[in-house]
């Protein structure tokens, strides 16, 4: 029966080994599980914190964005503005290069009729009176202004409800002469 016994404590005393070294298996382990959760929590703070500041950069850019958008929206339109500037200007420049090419056209002429009036070896101030008002004399076309467009081929009066978008003047020899047609609403 001793023996028995004896087996029973030592059942008893391994059981209680066997117990202790579980526990301390299971408590190293749980002492892991707690250390690294811990680590997480610290690394979840730290990374709120950097989006906390970061939110709050976002928010300070935003409003230097809305402050800034008044000037940016000014500065569009004086863009807006020049730029009109600018194509007035350019439908200046071009009106003004058509008179010089008709102007230039009318010298051409006179120098021509100067010329051959004196190769015909007419000296009397009749013969070359009579060819001094031919040339200045203006036809229609040299004097009376049209409009063209960016785009299109006609030419037109002005008030031509085609020339909403764009109107460049010029004279209506040159218009011809760059081989726009009349327009078929107006008549240019």
């Amino acid at each position: 029966m001793d023996g028995k016994k004896f087996d029973k404590n030592t059942l008893k005393t391994l059981v209680i080994a066997a117990s202790l070294l579980l526990n301390c298996i299971l408590g190293g382990a749980s002492y892991t599980y707690y250390h690294h959760l811990a680590e997480q929590m610290n690394e979840t703070a730290s990374l709120q914190s950097q989006v906390s500041h970061l939110e709050g950069s976002v928010s300070d850019l935003q409003a230097q964005v809305d402050e800034s958008q008044p000037t940016i929206d000014g500065l569009k339109a004086q863009v807006a503005s020049l730029t009109e500037e600018k194509n007035g200007l350019q439908s200046q420049v071009d009106t003004l290069t058509s008179q010089k090419a008709d102007l230039q056209n009318q010298v051409d002429t006179l120098k021509a009729g100067a010329s051959s009036g004196s190769s015909s070896g007419s000296s009397s101030n009749g013969g070359s009176s009579a060819s001094v008002p031919a040339a200045y004399s203006s036809s229609n076309d040299q004097s009376e202004t049209v409009y063209v467009t960016d785009t299109g081929s006609k030419y037109h009066s002005a008030g031509c409800r085609y020339l909403k978008k764009s109107q460049i003047p010029m004279s209506l020899s040159e218009a011809k002469r760059q081989g726009y047609t009349a327009c078929s609403v107006c008549g240019g």
